[in-house]
């Protein structure tokens, strides 16, 4: 028996947008009800420093909001670069291999700090640390490799959007050497500041997903169905 079924596109544009605004959402909504109920103060948080991302899932329904989003914004972050992957195979790019796996290990380091936020001890502290300093760098890593890729390419939609995602991680590069050098230097206290650094950094790695999820738009990337099924 065979099935007729009219093509069907699916736009994955809107995935890639979920991608990069659910952990931007997330950080926002969990820092206004800890600052809610006391347990972080009220700031601005990029001005402020007055308190981390991790403090905002620490306590409360925060941290239920906390988990219960990451971990699927982690899952999708992983969906995001492999279909990156594919994207720069099937453009005809061999080096988007790198992508999907450097994308999927970035993700991998944010798993142990998503499960061991809200937990006391040493053991839980280090793998915060690791997780955190893993997932930021590798990032920015894979964002600079797909911005130079699509910058490189034949195609003048892609070569402008590339252009801006490195023009973008560039930003996020110098953000990130400015935070080395100003803790190296003694007269600066750096630990008075660190929590808006690292709220900048978060979300401008986010933006750049975003950015590509437009350009995904832009390009009209989508699966396409079959026109029919053989359900024999």
């Amino acid at each position: 028996m065979g099935n007729e079924l009219q093509n069907r596109e699916i736009r994955l544009a809107w995935l890639g947008f979920i991608t990069a605004l659910l952990p931007i959402l997330t950080f926002h909504t969990t820092y206004l009800l800890s600052a809610w109920n006391g347990y972080v103060p009220w700031c601005v948080p990029y001005w402020d420093a007055c308190t981390s991302i991790s403090a905002t899932g620490r306590n409360g329904l925060a941290y239920f909001i906390f988990k219960g989003a990451m971990i699927p914004a982690i899952t999708l972050q992983v969906l995001f670069w492999a279909i990156n992957h594919r994207w720069l195979q099937a453009l005809g790019y061999p080096r988007g291999k790198a992508v999907g796996w450097l994308g999927a290990l970035a993700a991998a380091f944010l798993l142990p700090y998503v499960l061991s936020l809200g937990h006391a001890g040493d053991a839980f502290a280090l793998a915060r640390r690791i997780g955190t300093a893993g997932y930021v760098g590798v990032t920015g890593i894979v964002q600079i490799l797909l911005g130079s890729v699509l910058w490189r390419s034949r195609y003048p939609l892609l070569q402008r959007g590339g252009a801006r995602l490195l023009a973008l991680s560039g930003v996020t590069l110098g953000i990130a050497i400015l935070t080395l050098i100003l803790q190296s230097i003694p007269a600066v206290d750096y630990d008075s500041i660190k929590y808006a650094f690292d709220w900048i950094l978060i979300v401008l790695l986010n933006i750049h997903g975003v950015g590509v999820a437009v350009l995904w738009w832009r390009a009209g990337l989508a699966v396409t169905l079959p026109r029919t099924l053989n359900l024999e």
